[in-house]
């Protein structure tokens, strides 16, 4: 019912079928009163743990600097991390589809900083938890407008959706007011303006090839645009992967 057990889901069924449901908050319920852990799976768990510590404790770059993937921040406004994991999303769609001349990837699915010094596989996975992939996707100028409108609608408040990007430049004018539809996107374009998308003036007519990841591309975070387009491909290659790539390779 929410996250980090901070409330569970309660769901009553009458022998009529009828349904009610109810939450309680984990104030009220202690999740592990009356119950002992199995040593067994106890001892397990920490096996495997100390696996995981080994094979993604594995160095794979530095960083003179610290990467800012700070929840408030990282879905306010561009931030270094998000620029680097932007960069490495268009670096690698760029190797298989000249056409790719942007990414836009969603501060919200940026879950951690790096601190300045070694990175290792586990910092990027700390990053970017969720194994979400690359998918490119064609769309209009105007379908470009609109998914970086409806996914800054209330900056600079923190949203999820809001756009970590590569290879477009926009503004957004947060005085003006969001207009609203009925199925939360926007009703006219009033904030945003994009200047250049791949180094070349921005044209709402014309047709770009865009590598996001598959979360956004079937419209979650507001990217109904992008879930509308017509043609569009899952890559099947993972989000974390291709920044440790780009990490090591370029």
């Amino acid at each position: 019912t929410g996250t980090q057990l901070e409330s569970v889901g309660v769901v009553d069924i009458a022998a009529d079928g009828t349904i009610d449901a109810s939450t309680l908050s984990m104030e009220d319920v202690n999740a592990t009163e009356g119950f002992t852990p199995d040593q067994a799976i106890v001892d397990r768990v920490a096996e495997i743990n100390d696996q995981i510590e080994e094979e993604l404790g594995v160095v794979i770059g530095s960083s003179e600097v610290d990467l800012n993937g700070v929840k408030e921040e990282v879905r306010a406004g561009e931030t270094n991390l998000g620029d680097l994991v932007a960069d490495a999303m268009l670096w690698r769609a760029g190797l298989d589809n000249e056409n790719v001349v942007a990414a836009i990837t969603n501060g919200g699915g940026i879950r951690a900083s790096i601190a300045a010094g070694d990175i290792t596989k586990k910092s990027v996975n700390n990053v970017l938890p969720f194994t979400n992939t690359l998918y490119v996707v064609e769309v209009t100028g105007a379908e470009l407008l609109e998914a970086l409108e409806a996914s800054t609608f209330c900056t600079p408040e923190p949203v999820g959706g809001f756009p970590q990007v590569a290879g477009i430049e926009f503004t957004i004018n947060t005085g003006a007011a969001y207009d609203d539809s009925t199925y939360a996107g926007p009703n006219s374009i009033n904030r945003v303006t994009i200047l250049t998308v791949g180094g070349q003036a921005f044209d709402v007519d014309a047709t770009y090839t865009i590598v996001t990841n598959d979360f956004l591309a079937a419209g979650g975070d507001t990217y109904y645009a992008f879930k509308a387009a017509e043609s569009g491909y899952d890559t099947g290659i993972l989000l974390d992967q291709v920044v440790m790539d780009y990490i090591t390779e370029e």
